[in-house]
């Protein structure tokens, strides 16, 4: 007669032997006590000579290999046991289980807000430490610490929330703990900028060999004197004045973006000159990052879409596409706008935000000949007299022949004198013989004091 399961009959013996407790035996015919098998984690053997398992492991306990109660060991605290464990399950960070015997991760208790454990498995509030978050981060009541997103940063410990980049600044990187400046040149569109990229303004790139070859740099703003030669550029965005000498001396000439790739000496040779590096250059803002005075000569090439986030129509779909550019870029082509903007249907317009300019605006360049404010008073508290009378003081400079000045009618500050020296000026309604005319009360422009754009 076989031996039967849950037992083994050793060579020799008239009875058979049962497997012990916490270990069963589903073939017959065993011989060797190495036939019954420990009770596999998470179930339980309760008796001897059994042929297969008697169950799981109760929830709140936990059964390893070769267990023979149901009950075999309690989940200690700070851990729990859901219905048949082979071991105890630690709670999750920064939660405590106080109590033995817990069935499920519901019973891991969390640590009060604004505090962590540093591990699992804590089993009371002792384990839970004040959150200490890092400058590069914030301190959620819930989760804990989270990083800044990039176009953010936090500059403190436990910071309550990042802060988004202020206007003209950025941070590419999550977990900033300041933002970078875009280019005294450039600004952004608003706040939470994240990329280089999209600080708006002039970009250059030049190269010290032909065809864009060499070694090649990117400028975004005023160089007076480089100190390598270069035969080749490219305006990567928006218009650059490329000069033949340091301080922006010898020939220049106006290149745009959309002039692609050149190499210098194509670039001078209307000129007649036996120049053929450039050796200064400087970027044109005015009606091309921002919009001077209404924007009717604005030509910039950045924006596309309104400040309403509508996508622009082309100008040759639009009631004004007899003058205006056949393009997407916002423009005020009829001067009838207070500043650039777009179609957005065929009946809609939408303004496009361009930041108004404030170079020659606000303060002068230069001489003062393209200075376009609004002041009328002089050094002298003189009041300025109007350009198209003659009273008190006969002149020359009247609207027809010095437009291009800004002369018109009004008595604001110019300089028509285009080849001459100085800075603003008028003539004044004094009759004092030594106050005629005088230099206006207009300070010169300077980085340090003026933005270039009104935001």
């Amino acid at each position: 007669m076989a031996c039967p399961t849950g037992s083994y009959c050793p060579a020799g013996s008239a009875d058979s032997t049962p497997c012990p407790a916490g270990t069963f035996n589903t073939e017959s015919g065993s011989s060797s006590s190495e036939a019954c098998v420990a009770c596999p984690g998470g179930s339980y053997c309760a008796t001897e000579g059994l042929s297969a398992v008697s169950g799981p492991c109760e929830a709140g306990y936990y059964c390893p290999e070769g267990s023979s109660s149901a009950e075999q060991n309690i989940s200690p605290p700070g851990t729990y046991s859901p219905t048949g464990s082979s071991s105890p399950t630690l709670c999750p960070k920064n939660t405590y289980g106080p109590n033995e015997g817990a069935e499920d991760a519901a019973a891991c208790q969390h640590c009060p807000p604004g505090y962590e454990t540093q591990d699992t498995g804590a089993s009371s509030t002792d384990s839970c430490t004040e959150v200490i978050c890092d400058p590069g981060s914030y301190r959620d009541l819930e989760v804990g610490c989270v990083v800044c997103a990039a176009g953010s940063y936090s500059d403190t410990q436990n910071a309550a929330a990042c802060t988004p980049c202020a206007r003209n600044t950025y941070t590419s990187i999550a977990g900033s703990t300041a933002c970078l400046v875009c280019p005294d040149t450039a600004y952004t569109w608003g706040e939470g900028t994240d990329s280089f990229d999209k600080c708006i303004g002039p970009v250059i790139e030049v190269c010290t060999e032909k065809d864009m070859g060499g070694d090649c740099g990117r400028y975004y703003d005023d160089n007076l004197q480089i100190n390598y030669d270069i035969l080749s550029l490219q305006v990567v965005r928006g218009e650059f004045e490329v000069y033949t000498a340091p301080n922006h001396g010898g020939d220049y000439s106006l290149v745009t973006e959309t002039d692609g790739p050149l190499n210098v000496e194509e670039i001078f040779n209307s000129y007649d000159t036996d120049e053929t590096k450039v050796l200064s250059f400087k970027p044109i803002l005015n009606d091309v990052f921002c919009s001077f005075e209404k924007g009717e000569n604005f030509r910039g090439s950045f924006r596309t879409t309104a400040s309403n986030g509508k996508p622009c129509l082309n100008w040759s779909d639009t009631p004004l596409s007899d003058i205006a550019l056949p393009n997407t870029y916002c423009q005020n082509p009829d001067g009838s706008a207070d500043e650039p903007f777009c179609y957005t249907s065929e009946t809609e317009t939408s303004p496009c935000g361009i930041p108004g300019c404030l170079w020659d605006i606000i303060c002068y360049t230069g001489i003062g000949a393209e200075y376009r404010g609004t002041t009328s008073s002089t050094e002298h508290s003189k009041t300025c007299q109007n350009w198209e009378t003659d009273w008190p003081h006969p002149h020359s400079y009247h609207g027809d022949k010095y437009a291009w000045a800004g002369i018109g009618d009004h008595n604001f500050c110019r300089n028509p004198d285009k080849k001459g020296t100085g800075k603003t000026w008028c003539y004044t309604t004094s009759l004092n013989p030594y106050y005629w005319w005088d230099y206006c009360d207009v300070e010169r422009c300077n980085r340090d004091q003026f933005d270039f754009y009104k935001l």
